[in-house]
C-alpha cells in the first residue's frame, strides 16, 4: 500500500529524493478514493505559511505534497 508523504517533510528534502518528472498519484481530496496519476513538472516549493507544494502535470499551480504518492515507473 502506498502512502502519503509526510507534513513533515521539506520541500529541499522532497527535492533531494525526487526529481522532476517522478510518477505520482494525486489526491485533491485528501481521504477520498479519486485520485489522477502524474508526474512532477517543476521542484517542489514552500509557500509562506509553511506548506511544500509541487506542480505536476495537467494541475494548474502547486498541489500539497501531502495530497500525493509516489507511483512506481513501472504498474502499481
Amino acid at each position: 500500500m502506498m502512502k502519503f508523504l509526510s507534513k513533515r517533510l521539506t520541500a529541499e528534502a522532497f527535492n533531494a529524493k525526487y526529481p522532476v518528472g517522478t510518477p505520482v498519484r494525486y489526491f485533491q481530496t485528501s481521504g477520498e478514493p479519486s485520485y489522477r496519476d502524474s508526474k512532477t513538472r517543476t521542484t517542489a516549493w514552500t509557500l509562506g505559511h509553511g506548506a511544500a507544494v509541487v506542480s505536476i502535470e495537467g494541475q494548474a499551480g502547486g498541489v500539497a505534497i501531502t495530497h500525493i504518492q509516489i507511483r512506481k515507473e513501472e504498474g502499481l
